[in-house]
């Protein structure tokens, strides 16, 4: 059973409250038009975690986060490598963009076993809300937005300070028994009538995520997680000046740090290539960094009453380093093998954007136009060595250092333009919508690698651009009746890894090749939504079909090469998916029908794909999940309990493109996902305010003490995690 219990201490603290109040509250969203509208006026299916929902769950990262969010999921859990990015309904990895302040968060890079750089790099204490976009969104946010946007945006010293104060001071302790884990987060903010100052620091001290195994053997059939030991450190600091009315200028740095130590017990005893591997000790740090000015104006200009510009740089790397102690054939004397993998990426970028309200006819229109232009910069190194016990380096088949990929700079400008035209007294709301992308890849072949130990070819340029448009329409029958429909595009431009992917193996006889002629993944999307509301209540139903394109396989079979007596490889747009289903949300304040202070929520997700090449099911679809909640807020306000219960239903052998086979061992070399059963858990949370300035929130995860394994998870469980 998974416990866990926080404290928040502080002055001036943000009262605590319920999602639901007196009245059902207006969710107010910007991912889903690039203005601040109401959920309610969206042609499209947006969510949004405010910082109170995240502080009343006790979210500790960004799986906690959409604990309660069907369609929406997170893997990785138990992983050496931690965990990965979003996946909304089916599609996930680079194929989501995720956006920090409206700035691109890292990519996801992984070759072979021992590099993978994964996308989880926001600290959730510095977020003052979520915002998730259901669906292709690529007219408004460019390449990347395929299957949708997690936006997260970060607080502000006037997010925290109340109207009549000018200070804010704040400090939050929590413990989290499923990991052993501690945090402590200290918040402070000042404004006046001119400027605006905020510093939030985090740090997080944890171990290995806790499981239901019982075999703490060392080896493959260990069933207990490898020991980890893992910390981190989060700052976020904002300065912002108001020279004049309508006008504000804010400064942000935000940085973190993780780092993880793992001890990979479930990989004693195993054999690679005849060598009998003893253990493996690994070592994996990875940072952000990011600088931005942000402009804000609100006023009236003949082009625009309202303006929002940044400029920024940001920059990341994942260092992953791997200590081996091996013993090869005749099994007499050990060696020690060493691996370090890196991956950097920077961007430095630049967004504008306006927006102008017009009166034409009998007809309102908000316009949104701008840009965006972008600047990444990406590199890998892998190096190492096997040392014997006398201390001589054995040579080995692989030469190093190497890359997986040219360096590699890609320039992306974009135009983008919407319209949201109010007709018929506002009854009928129209938004079109399109983007122009032109971006452009330049590779750099240096000394490593075009080594020609290597055996790369010479590196590509890539060039291309794309169209993507939006249509939405909403119409409100009444007051509490509304309906929507809308078309959307996504896309997005091939990586650079499978653009120029690098990597020969003599020994193995195989070599990669770079293809230019890569297309970009498309999608569309098509959607239907219901929505009901009143004083006391909100329900909404959506039903959608996405339809994906060219989806890229790296390393497909290319043919053979006669004189270098190698089989060729190379990534090939060769893959089209369709995900077809539906979701459903109810929140209800029961005050409406003779329960004083309490409140129900209910959400359901259900969604089915398949590989339209081959008919084989999508892996990446999870299983229908519902999930209901009971909560109870005390007249006084001083105290609260919320009482969640999640459903999911199994993933049986026959929704699985490659199940596992009973009696065929699963290992890191045989990709095959574990079927899983249905189950419910019920999660209890509660919160007491004990005065003014202390808070104490409290929550028991599985009351039941059930064992499960969620399906996404299923997909991290290899040579580097132990099975559960």
């Amino acid at each position: 059973m998974r416990s866990t219990v926080l404290y928040a201490l502080g002055f001036l603290m943000a009262s605590f409250s319920l999602n639901i109040h007196a009245e059902v509250e207006e969710e107010i969203t910007v991912v889903g038009t690039r203005t601040e509208r109401s959920i309610n006026d969206l042609a499209s299916t947006v969510n949004v975690i405010s910082s109170d929902r995240i502080e009343e769950e006790l979210s500790r990262d960004i799986a906690d986060l959409i604990r309660f969010e069907p369609g929406v999921s997170v893997g990785g859990t138990g992983s050496r490598f931690g965990l990965s990015g979003f996946s909304i309904r089916g599609i996930g990895e680079n194929r989501v963009l995720t956006l920090v302040d409206g700035i691109r968060i890292p990519d996801e890079y992984s070759f072979g076993g021992f590099m993978d750089s994964r996308r989880d790099f926001v600290d959730i204490d510095s977020l003052n809300r979520v915002e998730i976009a259901r669906g292709p969104v690529s007219s408004l946010w460019g390449s990347d937005a395929l299957g949708g946007v997690v936006s997260f945006t970060t607080k502000s010293a006037r997010n925290l300070i109340k109207d009549s104060e000018n200070t804010h001071a704040s400090a939050k302790i929590g413990y989290s028994s499923v990991d052993s884990s501690t945090v402590g987060t200290l918040t402070l903010a000042a404004a006046n009538e001119t400027f605006a100052g905020m510093l939030i620091y985090t740090r997080r001290d944890g171990e290995e995520t806790e499981n239901a195994g019982g075999n703490s053997d060392f080896g493959p059939a260990r069933e207990e997680p490898d020991v980890q030991e893992i910390e981190s450190n989060n700052l976020l600091a904002k300065l912002s000046w108001l020279p004049s009315e309508g006008h504000e200028l804010t400064l942000s740095v935000d940085y973190l740090e993780n780092e993880t130590d793992t001890n990979i017990f479930s990989d004693a005893g195993t054999s690679v290539f005849g060598t009998r591997i003893n253990d493996r000790i690994t070592n994996d740090e990875k940072e952000r960094t990011r600088y931005s000015l942000s402009y804000k104006f609100d006023g009236e200009f003949p082009l625009a009453s309202q303006v929002r510009a940044s400029i920024y740089h940001q920059e990341s790397e994942s260092v992953q380093f791997l200590t081996e102690s091996r013993t090869p054939p005749p099994f007499i004397a050990n060696q020690t093998r060493t691996r370090q993998s890196t991956f950097n990426q920077e961007i430095d970028g630049i967004t504008i954007q306006a927006t102008k309200e017009l009166a034409i006819g009998n007809s309102d229109h908000t316009v949104t136009y701008g840009m965006d232009y972008y600047e990444t910069t990406v590199e890998t190194l892998r190096n190492g060595r096997v040392v014997d016990a006398a201390g001589s380096v054995v040579p080995e088949r692989l030469p190093f250092p190497t890359r997986g990929f040219p360096t590699t700079e890609v320039e992306n400008l974009a135009f983008f333009l919407q319209n949201e035209i109010a007709l018929l007294d506002g009854k009928l709301l129209l938004t079109p919508g399109i983007r122009y992308d032109d971006f452009e890849a330049n590779p750099e072949g240096d000394a490593i690698y075009l080594d020609p130990r290597q055996g790369n070819p010479e590196p590509s340029s890539f060039d291309d651009s794309e169209v993507s448009a939006k249509f939405g329409a909403l119409y409100r029958f009444n007051d509490s009746l509304s309906a929507f429909a809308v078309y959307s595009e996504g896309f997005r431009a091939p990586p650079f890894d499978d653009v120029n992917v690098g990597f020969t193996n003599f020994a193995s006889g195989y070599t990669t090749l770079p293809n230019p002629d890569l297309e970009s993944e498309t999608s569309e999307s098509w959607e239907l939504g219901l929505r009901l509301s009143g004083d006391y209540y909100s329900a909404s139903l959506a039903v959608f079909t996405n339809e994906y394109e060219n989806f890229i396989e790296s390393f497909a079979a290319a043919g053979f090469d006669p004189f270098r007596g190698l089989l060729l490889f190379q990534s090939q747009n060769i893959g089209e998916a369709e995900i077809e289903g539906a979701e459903l949300k109810l929140d209800a304040n029961l005050e409406g029908i003779g329960f004083d202070n309490f409140f129900f929520r209910a959400a359901v997700a259900y969604a089915e794909g398949e590989n339209s090449e081959d008919d084989t099911p999508l892996d990446s679809i999870e299983p229908l999940t519902a999930v209901l909640g009971l909560a109870y807020d005390a007249p006084n306000g001083k105290w609260g309990t919320n009482l969640v219960w999640t459903l999911v239903k199994n993933k049986d052998s026959s929704d699985i493109e490659n199940p596992c086979v009973p009696g065929v061992p699963f290992n890191g070399r045989n990709p095959c996902r574990l079927s899983t059963a249905g189950y419910g858990i019920l999660d209890l949370m509660g919160f007491y305010r004990v005065n003014e300035s202390l808070e104490i929130n409290a929550g028991i995860y599985n009351l039941t003490d059930k064992e499960y394994i969620r399906w996404i998870d299923t997909g991290s469980i290899g040579s580097d995690s132990a099975q559960r």
